[in-house]
């Protein structure tokens, strides 16, 4: 009889053994995914930050336009306004993308402090040096 319950007592630890390394397992891949959420949530405001600014970017350069004179040797055609359009656009896209005016810098560290705020149960550090 003291066999058995030794075996019983040997499996029964072996089962919680298997257990809690399943748990152990399933802990650490929560963290692989908030790790890999909180990399993902970081980026997508990174990219948001960058956007807006190019857009701010943009709007400024459409204004800074007008108050250049009108040409007198182009006039002021449709397509020459289109082109101003398409061209400022592609501008204020590469303004921003080389580090713009610093807005999508300050926007991406205010956002991304406020986001880890809302999480407190997050494993992984804060990181908010990332350059932009």
């Amino acid at each position: 009889m003291a066999e058995f319950l030794g075996g019983a007592e040997i499996t029964a630890r072996t089962e919680m053994l298997g257990i809690t390394n399943k748990l152990q397992d399933a802990q650490i891949a929560a963290a692989k995914t908030k790790e890999v959420n909180k990399t993902a949530y970081l980026q997508s405001i990174k990219n948001v930050s960058k956007q807006f600014e190019s857009i701010f970017l943009g709007y400024m350069l459409q204004q800074m336009r007008k108050t250049v004179p009108e040409d007198p040797i182009f006039g002021n055609s449709a397509a020459k306004n289109i082109f101003s359009d398409m061209h400022d656009e592609a501008l204020s896209k590469e303004m921003a993308n080389a580090g713009g005016i610093g807005l999508a810098a300050m926007l991406y560290k205010q956002l991304a402090s406020e986001g880890i705020k809302l999480d407190p149960g997050a494993v992984v550090k804060q990181n908010t040096d990332i350059s932009i």
